[in-house]
């Protein structure tokens, strides 16, 4: 989720705005399930994108003016935008072949690869209890992945590029300063998920073709579009107003609280999808994920645990040099 400064501290609004906004997603991933037998992930990408672009931008103009599109660091900001388009679009090719809860989980292994994405691309020092943090989380994603086979299962890989996708987006925000407003970012993640589905399906359309029976992620991405069914089409639209939501209450509550007092709460989506895959699709997580769940998330609290006593650190050693300069 994005990191946003804030200096404001009311964690009962943003733990509760967290929450609901992954239970938006959470409702939203059961829908886009539940299409993945008769539709294009990239029709319900795509119309999702148009009606989230069209009310992201009008919120935009009408709260900030002309002056909200402007941006500072266009080509970050859509290759962020680009990158989470493709950890989404690989996300969901997942669920239609894996319970839900399962996908959820491996893609939860983003934040540990952006621990080791920030040691060997930017340099930044990894102490080894983290490094052996990151070692419980693999084997937490291994334990998800299997005993059951589904390690054989081309899903499973849509699953981890859905992850490393997070977190290269994660780590492109790093880079992001704060003079671009939230909403205005919002809009142009927007846009840059409408594009790359453009992108996308002009690409399939050159492949051309019917899957057949190939596999249902692959299926979920080449099958031709429908537009038989218009209360389909229209729940797709509605998606596009459940997404701008759903961003709105994430950007709520990290600015409504520190980042370390809400993002523990990130781990009630995982509850979220084990709960609408079990009343759905009968979706009942066996042992060993259940187990991998529970390493992971303990290996990425303890990654986020001494993230923030290290920025506690180096806060007090800025201070500490400053109160030293200011010495007469």
């Amino acid at each position: 989720m994005p990191p946003v400064k804030n200096h404001s501290d009311h964690p009962i609004i943003g733990i509760s705005a967290l929450v609901a906004g992954l239970f938006l997603f959470s409702l939203q991933d059961v829908v886009i399930k539940y299409f993945s037998s008769e539709y294009s992930v990239l029709q319900i990408v795509i119309i999702r994108g148009l009606v989230a672009v069209a009310m992201v931008g009008l919120a935009v103009f009408c709260l900030l003016g002309p002056r909200g599109f402007v941006i500072r660091q266009p080509a970050m900001i859509i290759s962020k935008g680009l990158l989470a388009f493709l950890s989404y679009l690989t996300y969901y090719m997942a669920i239609a072949s894996l319970p839900l809860a399962d996908v959820v989980a491996i893609t939860f292994s983003a934040p540990i690869i952006v621990t080791v994405m920030s040691a060997l691309l930017l340099k930044e020092h990894v102490g080894p209890r983290r490094w052996l943090a990151v070692v419980f989380g693999f084997i937490g994603v291994l334990l998800i992945i299997g005993p059951a086979g589904k390690i054989a299962n081309v899903a499973v890989s849509f699953a981890a590029i859905a992850a490393l996708t997070y977190a290269l987006s994660s780590v492109i925000a790093r880079f992001l300063g704060p003079d671009d407003k939230p909403l205005t970012v919002t809009f142009y993640f927007s846009a840059a998920h409408l594009l790359g589905g453009v992108i996308v399906s002009l690409l399939v359309a050159a492949l051309g073709g019917e899957p057949g029976s190939e596999h249902p992620s692959l299926a979920f991405l080449l099958r031709p579009w429908s537009t038989e069914n218009s209360i389909d089409l229209g729940i797709m639209a509605a998606l596009g107003i459940n997404a701008a939501l759903g961003f709105y209450f994430l950007n709520k509550a990290y600015l409504s609280a520190p980042a370390s007092k809400v993002a523990p709460f990130e781990y009630t989506y995982i509850l979220w999808a084990a709960l609408f895959g079990y009343l759905f699709w009968s979706e009942v997580p066996a042992s060993n994920v259940v187990i991998g769940i529970l390493l992971l998330v303990c290996s990425n609290l303890y990654i986020l645990n001494r993230e923030i006593i290290n920025k506690r650190r180096q806060r007090k050693l800025q201070q500490a040099k400053v109160e030293q300069l200011a010495v007469p």
